[in-house]
Order: C-alpha cells, then sequence, then structure tokens
C-alpha cells in the first residue's frame, strides 16, 4: 500500500476516537459545570444552614430569658398572695396608700374646709373611708409640683422616714368596740395514753381563757395658720408629708414597749408577753440560731427577726478572731436580694428596735394589729391663742389595739457584749 492509503486508513481509524474524545471532553465540562453548580447551592444551603442555626440560636437565649422573667414574675405573685393572705386581705382588693386616702379625704371635704377657714363653720372633721397601706415604702414621689407658693421651694424638706415600721411585720383586723376579746387555751392537766381492755380511760382537763384587750387611742396636734388653711392642695401636701410618719413613730414604741398601763398599749416587750432568752453562746448569729431553737421547741413557727441596723450590720461583719476572715458559715447565714437569713429565717433591721437588742417571733400567729379606728383629721379654731394668732389646730388619732396571744410566741434577748 501506498503511503497515502495508509495514511487514510489511519484517520478512518482514529476519527471514532477523536470524535468518543470530544464527547467525553465535553461531556466533562457540562460535568464540571454541574458540579460548580452544585457546589454554589451547597454554599448557598450552608449559609441559609448558618442563618437558621443563628435564628434558633437567638431563640433559645429569648426563651432562656423569657422563663426566667416568668419565674420571677411567679415568685412576685405568689409573695403577693402570701402577704394579701397574712394580712386578711383578699388578692384583687385595692389597698391604697394612706396618703392617697388622706388627699382624697381632704378633697373630697375642700367645701367644708374651706367654710370653715372663711369662718362659715365652726368646725369640720372626716374620717378616711379604709384603713391606708401606711408603710411609708412606697416608691411612688412625693408630688411637689403643684405647690401654690411660688416664692418657697416645692415641697417641704423633711426629717428622714423610717424604713420599716412594727405594723409591717403583723397580721391585722378590725373591731367595733372598746374591747378585743378572744379565747385561748391555756394549760391543762391529762394525756391520752395506752388502755387495757377493762381499765378506767385517761381523763384529759382541757382549759380555756377568755381574754379582753382594751383598745388605745394615739393621737397628736399640730397647728397649722388659716392662710395655709384656705390653700387645699398646699394643706394636702404638709398633712400628707409627715402627721402619718409622726404616729406610725409612736405606734412602733407602742407595739415593742408599751406597758399595758392604760393608755398605753401592752407592747411585745411587756412581763407576759414574751419568753426570755435562755440560750449561752457569746457569739451574736449563734446566740439567734438559739433563740430560733427555743421558739421552735415550744412548736411555734418562727418567721422573723428584728434588729437595730447597726446591731444587723455586726452581724454581717463578723470576722474570725485569728485570721480576721469574714467567717459567718454559708450554710447557716444567706444573703439574697438585700436580705439577711439566718438559719433561714428573715432578719428585718429598724430603727424600731431596741438598741442592742433581738426578737425572735411568730409574727403572724403570736399577734394582731387590730384597728377600732382609723386614722382621723379633725380641725379646731378654739384652741389656746388661735384667735389672737389667726392659727388653726389640726389634730390626727387613730384608737388601735394588740392582743399578743401567749408568752411563747416571742423570744427576745440581748445581744452579748452589746451596748443597750
Amino acid at each position: 500500500m501506498e503511503v497515502k492509503d495508509i495514511k487514510k486508513a489511519f484517520q478512518e481509524e482514529l476519527e471514532p476516537v477523536v470524535i468518543e474524545v470530544k464527547g467525553a471532553k465535553s461531556a466533562a465540562e457540562e460535568a464540571k459545570k454541574a458540579s460548580d453548580a452544585a457546589t454554589e447551592e451547597a454554599k448557598k444551603a450552608a449559609g441559609k444552614v448558618d442563618s437558621i442555626e443563628g435564628e434558633v440560636k437567638n431563640f433559645s437565649i429569648w426563651q432562656k430569658s423569657k422563663d426566667e422573667a416568668d419565674q420571677k414574675n411567679q415568685e412576685a405573685l405568689d409573695k403577693l398572695i402570701e402577704d394579701s393572705q397574712k394580712k386578711n386581705v383578699a388578692v384583687g382588693t385595692e389597698r391604697k396608700h394612706f396618703r392617697d386616702l388622706l388627699a382624697e379625704s381632704i378633697q373630697e371635704n375642700a367645701g367644708a374646709i374651706e367654710q370653715f377657714a372663711s369662718k362659715k363653720s365652726k368646725d369640720v372633721a372626716f374620717q378616711m373611708k379604709a384603713v391606708g397601706d401606711m408603710t411609708l415604702i412606697s416608691p411612688t414621689t412625693f408630688p411637689t409640683a403643684n405647690v401654690s407658693v411660688t416664692d418657697l421651694r416645692p415641697g417641704i424638706i423633711e426629717q428622714p422616714r423610717r424604713r420599716l415600721h412594727i405594723r409591717q411585720l403583723l397580721s391585722g383586723g378590725s373591731m367595733s368596740g372598746s374591747h378585743y376579746a378572744y379565747v385561748k387555751e391555756i394549760a391543762g392537766e391529762g394525756a391520752p395514753a395506752p388502755t387495757a381492755d377493762g381499765a378506767a380511760k385517761p381523763r384529759l382537763d382541757l382549759r380555756l381563757q377568755e381574754v379582753s384587750v382594751p383598745a388605745e387611742t394615739i393621737a397628736g396636734i399640730v397647728k397649722v395658720s388659716r392662710k395655709m388653711l384656705r390653700d387645699v392642695q398646699g394643706l394636702t401636701t404638709f398633712l400628707q408629708s409627715r402627721l402619718p410618719e409622726k404616729l406610725l413613730r409612736a405606734e412602733d414604741e407602742q407595739l415593742l414597749n408599751g406597758d399595758g398601763t392604760s393608755p398605753n398599749i401592752s407592747g411585745i416587750t411587756d412581763a407576759g408577753n414574751f419568753t426570755p432568752f435562755s440560750g449561752a453562746s457569746q457569739i451574736w448569729v449563734e446566740q439567734l440560731v438559739e433563740a430560733i431553737t427555743q421558739l421552735e421547741e415550744a412548736d411555734r413557727d418562727v418567721n422573723g427577726i428584728l434588729v437595730r441596723p447597726a446591731d444587723y450590720a455586726t452581724i454581717l461583719l463578723n470576722r474570725a478572731s485569728g485570721s480576721g476572715e469574714y467567717d459567718l458559715p454559708r450554710e447557716l447565714v444567706t444573703y439574697v436580694n438585700g436580705q439577711l437569713y439566718v438559719s433561714g429565717v428573715p432578719v428585718f433591721k429598724s430603727t424600731a428596735a431596741n438598741p442592742g437588742q433581738f426578737i425572735v417571733g411568730d409574727w403572724v400567729m403570736g399577734a394582731n394589729l387590730i384597728i377600732q379606728e382609723p386614722p382621723i383629721l379633725q380641725f379646731f379654731e378654739q384652741d389656746e391663742d388661735n384667735v389672737q394668732k389667726n392659727m388653726v389646730t389640726v389634730r390626727i388619732e387613730e384608737t388601735i389595739c394588740f392582743p399578743i396571744y401567749g408568752n411563747d410566741y416571742f423570744i427576745v434577748g440581748d445581744f452579748y457584749g452589746a451596748t443597750t
């Protein structure tokens, strides 16, 4: 064969191979394009997955925050219900602040006050329709924006208010008569015991005693000018800023230290209303634990300890005698949300408490603050030299009763080495 024929024959044999290679190349290019497209889609899908994971993470964070908020709200609601039950107030019942009730009462009687100020009537008196909260711990700011005396700084710069009043630790109630009577069980004789067939059964002597506690009045007066009396808004601001605090401080003293000789109330530290502390420890926090145990041994529910703020701080700052480290045992003493607890019992601080003294008690069941007459404001022109000096006497008073149901509801003691 000639070279020409050989070349032609070779080309004819090679041509299908070339076509096949070209086809394979084309298929490879198509496959590469498809692979690139798939890779791009995978990247987009991965981005969407990352985005979804981020959203899931953010949702988880939001859910956790929501659950914590729901828990706090539930705890606050539970505390509100518990406090309402302790104070014999149904949940949902509106309890207005004392100054709000006072302001409403003055506004409702504004006409009568103006007539009295203009000498069109001889006297004026009014009583609040409900007993106010009177805690004076409300976060509501003192209103002074509408004071009409433009030459003076708005509001009254007054003395500090007591942060905790004794009535805030007690359950409340009401009465209509001059005495509050109740029946309590006193020590009897006998007890149940195993008894054989045919034998006489043990006899029990359950003794009951009726007790009557008188209501007593706490009152005070203040003199204001007739010019101020004509300005109802100014009078409201003045009266609601100070008189309730003065009344409550006198009430605190009576609830704790009244000697029971009329017109004084028989307070917690009055003889027969408490059990003296019998512990032997000289370490303050241990004294409190011993007092708690002493009350629990009498089958009482210990729900509060009352001390002075300075003694409260001394407990917190307890140091080891050798190293000087703060060494209150964590299992015994805790401090949660600004509240000190000793052996699970909350410790309350108030300047109403006696220096160096502690009271460990069943404040819920041991006593009640019974209101016979809520705070009343009354105005008098005929008093001393009011007419000469154009003054008016304003009186605030309340009538309350304080039954303490036994001498084993409160333990009273003195901190070792404290200055009383």
